[in-house]
């Protein structure tokens, strides 16, 4: 079976939109010694959290996974291929673009639970709407797309303690590109299109530093903690 295709260019504006959300969320969780990313990917995340404590990865895809033993050496601790292998527990779990593509997804929410530290928190990024479905979604090999309800529902392990959207300022957009069919995998834009994304993304980390933090988007991204056992 081939891999899920991404985007290659690392500093594509999606990447980095990913990324300063990510880094805005993680300015609120101070207890990250020893971290657990489920489907880096092509290691988007790798340098800057391995910055901030010990990193493993869960990576299924070889091809993935061949990429980050050449490139992220030096970076990672252990990669695990499957669920199975890990027999620790975590400060920090990142979900970035993953629990989409997982068929069992509530199970996969209740099985990892058992590597999150009772105080530890689980950083989860899921593409939003179901409204928005195109053939991206098959072709990135997606089971669904999430609204919060839905979401609370794959999550019942756990408590949503923080809630964001991620490009919401681009969500009129995205819209319009699904009903007429114009939507693309990966970095087709050119150089002004490109540019102008990129303006969006600067704008919405603006407004997010100042305050501003709507719970809709293109994506939308939870903290979770585990439910208190009563």
């Amino acid at each position: 079976m081939d891999p899920i295709p991404l985007e290659e260019n690392l500093n594509w504006w999606w990447y980095k939109a990913k990324s300063y959300l990510l880094k805005h969320i993680l300015g609120s969780i101070k207890n990250t010694p020893k971290i657990l990313e489920i489907g880096p990917g092509l290691g988007n995340n790798i340098e800057y959290l391995s910055g901030i404590g010990s990193l493993d990865v869960l990576e299924t895809e070889k091809v993935f996974i061949e990429h980050l033993n050449s490139t992220f050496k030096n970076s990672i601790d252990k990669i695990y291929t499957n669920l199975n292998e890990i027999s620790v527990k975590y400060d920090l779990i990142i979900m970035l673009d993953v629990l989409e593509h997982v068929e069992e997804s509530q199970k996969f929410m209740d099985q990892i639970s058992i590597f999150l530290e009772e105080n530890g928190s689980i950083v989860i990024g899921v593409p939003a709407y179901q409204s928005l479905w195109s053939n991206h979604d098959i072709v990135l090999k997606h089971f669904r797309r999430y609204n919060w309800k839905t979401l609370y529902a794959d999550c019942q392990s756990y408590e949503i303690t923080k809630r964001y959207g991620l490009n919401y300022l681009l969500l009129p957009i995205r819209y319009i590109q699904v009903k007429t069919n114009k939507v693309t995998t990966t970095n087709e834009s050119g150089k002004i299109v490109s540019s102008v994304l990129f303006l969006f993304i600067f704008i919405e980390a603006f407004l997010r530093k100042i305050g501003l933090n709507p719970k809709f988007g293109i994506s939308l991204y939870g903290i979770l903690q585990k439910k208190e056992i009563k």
